[in-house]
């Protein structure tokens, strides 16, 4: 295997790998910035942190590895009252600990417990790298291969494994749950929750202070890979893609999952409760199967239902293989000029178990990812939709996914019209997140972040904008520095934290010496 680093003769122990070059290249970075620099003007009514979670490996990884399965790195922006603080904290996994103190990997391949050390085989196998979500008061680190681990919101000290303890029966635990505002829920679903490779789903519900309720289990038509779903008032909807997971490949050192370009995409409508109304023809404690065609409907925004017994969901969609890296088994790649989009569908739950459904909706032809609504309106009809895109006229006219995300789309569903904004010139940018201007805000009114990449400056900015004005930042937090792309991240108001706290040294506890040097104040 060549090396990452090559320079007459000198050579890394870190393999060459997509996700470790370039602009892509390890962190590997903690601690704390106070007081970042600010261009333009931050309102004062945004007041809480942006908590977001990205796949940076602490140790040269297995270089078979796939980009998915790097150690967890929170990076958290205080924000209050204009000015921004920054910390960087690794989530210290028993995998992130045990591979630190070895100094090298001893996990293999992602999911894959025949690949690893012999030592860690019975170790949590979980970087909690793909979500962070605050509930109970506990900052959820999610990984959907385990269980959450906790996270102090102020410290980031990583405080414990299975916050949930003993009522929680699954192995695994879905990095999307879905926060119903209206009854103060999380509503979580586990898949191979009884074991590598089985077909078992757990779903349930969490209350505000974190006790379980409405527990069910159900089987999935085949081993898939179950990442995103949607929530309305009574129903849930899990959401399939085209991967298969069998032990035999396992076994014989290859990956988790496969692509399988004979599965459909496929859609597990289960009620919420077991008083769910359900219509017509539905047995008590039924769950029907519904499907399309093969694709990848990667991420979700939301979904409601209709009094005629259709539900609607949107996400986003790769007509192909959007995880190159788990190929299907006779190893084809995916088409070069993939094509992606976001689309709405629709299920009518008075058709059968194991119906096909309708082509969806295209709501934009650009390839688009990360979608994120006002959440305050989850599980009802929406207006505002957020997402990235690629946005062709700024580029070189392809519509190709694997090109990149290069600005922001916010559309409206009532005027079906859609307004960009464009990163800049080699730049990329993140999954957005949306805060409301206050609590009695109409759907949408507020300010969207999101993280840029400069590729060619080397560093990143914070972006806000208004959506009253949604072309043109009204502010921009330079970081001094690279940092790799999140996977998800999450907005946390300051009124929701227990208390107001700096992400950083406080001021207030050091003391000048008479060198006129910082020094921490020592009580005697």
């Amino acid at each position: 295997m060549a090396k990452l680093a090559e320079y007459e003769g000198l050579t890394s122990t870190w393999p060459v790998a997509f996700d470790l070059a370039g602009s892509s290249l390890p962190c590997r970075i903690e601690g704390e910035i106070g007081d970042l620099v600010v261009l333009g003007k931050i309102p004062k009514e945004i007041d809480g942190t942006f908590y977001r979670v990205m796949s940076d490996p602490f140790v040269p990884p297995n270089p078979k590895n796939v980009p998915l399965d790097g150690d967890g790195s929170i990076s958290a922006f205080r924000i209050r009252n204009g000015r921004v603080d920054m910390k960087m904290k690794y989530i210290e996994t028993e995998r992130y600990k045990l591979e630190r103190q070895a100094s090298k990997a001893l996990f293999g391949l992602y999911r894959n417990p025949f690949t690893h050390h012999p030592c860690v085989r019975a170790a949590v196998d979980s970087t909690a790298n793909t979500n962070l979500v605050y509930w109970s008061k506990h900052l959820l680190a999610l990984k959907e291969v385990a269980l959450p681990y906790s996270i102090d919101p102020d410290s980031l000290d990583t405080l414990c494994y299975d916050p949930f303890g003993d009522q929680i029966s699954s192995k695994t635990f879905t990095a999307h749950p879905k926060v119903d505002p209206y009854t103060n829920e999380l509503v979580v679903f586990g898949y191979e929750a009884k074991g590598l490779a089985t077909k078992d789903i757990v779903i349930y519900a969490l209350d505000k202070d974190g006790k379980k309720h409405d527990e069910q289990w159900i089987k999935s038509p085949w081993c898939a890979f179950i990442h995103d779903c949607i929530i309305t008032t009574n129903w849930l909807v899990l959401v399939l893609w085209p991967f298969e997971a069998n032990i035999a490949r396992m076994k014989a050192g290859k990956h988790h999952w496969a692509w399988d370009y004979n599965l459909p995409a496929t859609f597990i409508v289960v009620p919420r409760r077991s008083h769910t109304v359900v219509p017509a023809g539905w047995k008590p404690g039924e769950h029907r199967v519904y499907s399309w065609k093969n694709c990848m409907p990667i991420h979700t925004a939301g979904g409601w239902e209709a009094a005629d017994g259709k539900l609607y969901l949107e996400s986003s969609r790769v007509h192909d293989n959007a995880f190159p890296f788990f190929p299907p088994d006779d190893g084809r790649m995916p088409a070069e000029d993939a094509k992606a989009d976001f689309v709405r569908w629709e299920i009518d739950l008075n058709q059968p178990n194991g119906s096909k459904i309708p082509d969806p909706v295209v709501i934009l032809d650009v390839p688009s990812e990360f979608p994120r609504i006002d959440e305050r309106f989850m599980t009802q009809r929406y207006d505002h939709l957020f997402l990235n895109v690629f946005i062709p006229e700024k580029s070189d006219g392809d519509k190709n996914i694997f090109h990149g995300l290069n600005g922001l789309a916010m559309h409206s569903h009532k005027t079906n019209k859609t307004r960009w904004f464009y990163a800049g010139r080699d730049s990329l940018v993140q999954e957005p997140i949306f805060i409301p201007r206050n609590v009695d805000a109409p759907d949408g009114d507020g300010w969207i972040m999101a993280m840029v990449e400069r590729r060619a400056a080397n560093r990143n900015d914070l972006v806000v904008l208004d959506t009253k004005h949604f072309e043109t930042p009204i502010a921009i937090v330079q970081l001094p520095m690279h940092i790799k792309a999140q996977t998800h991240g999450n907005w946390i108001d300051a009124a929701d934290l227990s208390a107001r706290k700096s992400l950083v040294r406080d001021i207030s506890k050091v003391e000048v010496t008479k060198r006129g040097a910082l020094e921490p104040l020592v009580t005697k």
